[in-house]
């Protein structure tokens, strides 16, 4: 009874009601329930007055809640239900014809099991034996010890220990060997004697202080305690950590990486002034300071900075190549973390892909037939891109205008369709489906383009061109770009650092991923 009625008392004192009803409601006390019921009615609770009522099973007291609350319509409902007909009467004239809702003949009462006695003790527990581990916590203090009750008892062998008679060796007179001269009786002269007092050294070293040994920085120790290529870089073994890019994603230009080589190593350490007339001091922050001791200690590492899209291509394209080098340099610690990595590697990739896709569109001339055909061919590429719906929107309405000025028609009405199931702005859809509308005149198209949008295909980084499932290609280790097989040992157009199609570990950012 203790814990009921200090749970009643802690409930009461919070105001916790929607608790203290559900006790009430367990314990069977009906009686205090209600009462519940009416301070909720009083506090002007509709949620706690209506729990209440169906805890209890007042379908009267709901129809007030209902009523109290403007809920005309559920009120009514509920009166129907119920078999109200004095409350129908009354509630019918305040709800319009067309709006009375439809009792569902199926319907039954909810209610609660009444207690077959209210709970006055506290409730029953189990008798519990001790688990293993309760007994291996108490008997820990007590393994670790051996008692020897009767030592000399050790005096005593038994006979398998000892019973053969011990082998005597004797050796001959005429055999015996010299042996090692180091016999210390040595006649020294006599002016010898006594020229040196007790106790003192013979090398003069009485007094002499011998320091300490020079210790080496944490950042000697990064490199040999982490297979990430940041740590290698913040430790300035760059020779290391160019060899773990190149045998994990393919790395075979560094020339991209080395102003992050170098703005990297500036932050791994801090400087702070000694005593005067001293050079200063390094201290090395470490990302796991709390846990490690200090050989195991692994450098700092800044978090990737947000993405920012530039308006134009070119700056566009400047900064996701940036994002890219960077995101082999990264260090994090959680599952979803790594994921979201992966996933900005990929982002990344497509961006880069369409963006320079979408620059060499625009250096075409547009005179010529087959300038104009590479054109659309481009523009339906760059809608097959992952991007965000916003810039999705944008390439399908590009390739819209493109195709509808090649009067290729029916080419023209996919795209236009595709935008539309994107939800773009009004003005935007309602310009699109003019198009559309125009189209269905004549569903043809006139230029032939090397393009099957119900083919999934990916596109080759180097020669824009689809390359269809099922088809051979290499990728790049490091950020996944697709490639016809002819281009395998370039290095990547897409990233500038990778060989394609190189045999690599894969992307390596966490200590998790070499467990």
């Amino acid at each position: 009874m203790e814990i009921i009625q200090l749970l009643n008392t802690a409930y009461q004192q919070t105001k916790n009601y929607d608790k203290l009803s559900f006790l009430y409601l367990i314990t069977g006390n009906l009686a205090k329930l209600r009462r519940m019921m009416k301070i909720n009615e009083i506090r002007k609770d509709f949620e706690g007055w209506y729990t209440n009522a169906l805890y209890l099973g007042d379908v009267q007291e709901r129809i007030r809640v209902l009523k109290a609350c403007s809920k005309t319509s559920l009120a009514l409902l509920t009166a129907s239900t119920h078999g109200f007909v004095q409350e129908v009467e009354n509630l019918s004239s305040h709800v319009e014809e067309g709006n009375l809702p439809e009792v569902l003949p199926t319907a039954q009462l909810l209610q609660p099991p009444p207690p077959i006695q209210q709970m006055e003790n506290a409730w029953p527990q189990l008798t519990v034996a001790k688990g293993f581990f309760d007994t291996t916590t108490a008997a820990a203090g007590k393994s670790n010890v051996m008692v020897v009750e009767d030592v000399s008892a050790m005096d005593v062998a038994g006979d398998g220990w000892g019973s053969d008679e011990e082998e005597k060796v004797e050796v001959e007179d005429g055999d015996e060997e010299a042996g090692w001269d180091v016999d210390d009786e040595i006649e020294l002269p006599p002016e010898l004697e006594g020229a040196l007092p007790s106790g003192a050294s013979i090398s003069g070293e009485e007094g002499y202080y011998v320091p300490p040994p020079r210790g080496h920085p944490p950042s000697q120790m990064w490199a040999s305690k982490s297979q990430l290529a940041i740590d290698h870089i913040l430790a300035g073994s760059f020779e290391s950590a160019a060899r773990l890019l190149h045998d994990q994603v393919g790395v075979v230009n560094f020339e991209p990486y080395k102003e992050l080589f170098l703005s990297s190593y500036s932050h791994s350490r801090t400087s702070f002034p000694g005593l005067p007339n001293l050079p200063s001091l390094f201290a090395y922050p470490a990302r796991n300071y709390k846990t490690a001791q200090l050989k195991d200690q692994l450098p700092v590492v800044g978090e990737a900075s947000q993405l920012t899209t530039a308006a134009k291509f070119s700056e566009a394209l400047e900064k996701f190549s940036s994002i890219l080098l960077a995101i082999p340099l990264l260090c994090v610690d959680t599952k979803q973390e790594i994921t979201e990595a992966q996933n900005l590697v990929r982002i990344c990739k497509e961006y880069t892909v369409g963006i320079s896709m979408e620059i060499y569109r625009k250096s075409l001339g547009k005179t010529s037939e087959s300038d104009l055909r590479r054109s659309l061919e481009l523009a339906a590429y760059f809608t097959h891109c992952e991007l965000q719906t916003g810039h999705q929107v944008l390439t399908l309405r590009t390739a819209v205008n493109v195709a509808f000025k090649m009067k290729n028609y029916k080419l023209a009405m996919s795209f236009g369709r595709r935008l539309l199931n994107l939800a773009p702005r009004p003005e935007v859809a309602q310009h699109v489906r003019k198009v559309i509308l125009a189209c269905e005149k004549n569903p043809v198209d006139e230029v032939t383009i090397t393009y099957d949008e119900h083919n999934p295909f990916s596109i080759c980084a180097k020669s824009y061109v689809p390359i269809y499932r099922g088809k051979p290609e290499v990728t790049c280790p490091l950020c996944g770009a697709s490639y016809v097989p002819e281009f395998k040992g370039i290095t990547c157009a897409i990233c500038r650092v990778s060989q394609v199609g190189k045999d690599s570990v894969g992307l390596r950012i966490s200590s998790m991923m070499f467990r």
